[in-house]
């Protein structure tokens, strides 16, 4: 058998399909699948600006099931998972407790601290159960949104790369708008974000 033979052998006819997404709220025992799945997405997304050696050091020391255990065992913390097929993991998005030492926080303040998705659900109109007409991306940020009006929150704060003009605009159609600055370090490069917020109504009770 030739070589280009058995190369053509391993290629697909066709692209594969990709199942529907479901959304479902993350508990203490995707902990481990979280950790997973950040550390994928963000190796993923971050290639092309920063060095493999820095990307590595900041997914081992900020993606492991501890550090995903110890934010689900906190009150304020909300994770929703998008899942396909027998919950297989794609993406999540996750609420916690603002940390952004250089901005004004208020009591009543939350940050979508991080909002992750594979490539391939980004770029594809996937249909999500119960969120007909939206794709995967949408459809986790309107559960954050939905989430932090229902923890009676009035201001939804979140971080993206300076240079991340498809998120800055993903997040300027949605109602946000710049409202700071903030610094942090990725191994050992120092990276600079815009702080995006959104004004919320609480949920009546």
């Amino acid at each position: 058998m030739s070589v280009k033979a058995t190369t053509d052998s391993f290629l697909p006819s066709a692209p594969p399909s990709i199942e529907p997404v479901t959304l479902r709220r993350a508990t203490a025992t995707d902990a481990a699948v979280l950790a997973l799945v950040g550390a994928a997405t963000f190796l993923e997304a971050f290639t092309w600006m920063l060095p493999g050696a820095d990307i590595v050091a900041h997914c081992a020391k900020n993606h492991t099931p501890e550090a995903y255990a110890a934010y689900l065992a906190k009150p304020d913390t909300r994770i929703t998972l998008a899942v396909t097929g027998v919950d297989v993991p794609v993406g999540y998005a996750m609420l916690s407790a603002p940390d952004l030492p250089s901005f004004d926080v208020l009591p009543t303040d939350i940050e979508l601290k991080r909002i992750y998705l594979f490539s391939r659900f980004r770029s594809s109109a996937t249909p999500v159960e119960g969120h007909p007409g939206i794709r995967t991306a949408q459809a986790l940020l309107d559960a954050a949104i939905a989430d932090a009006r229902e923890l009676g929150r009035t201001r939804l704060l979140l971080g993206t790369h300076a240079g991340n003009e498809r998120a800055i605009g993903f997040y300027r159609r949605n109602g946000f708008s710049e409202a700071g600055t903030r610094t942090f370090t990725v191994g050992t490069q120092v990276c600079c974000d815009l702080i995006f917020a959104k004004p919320l109504e609480a949920v009546s009770r």
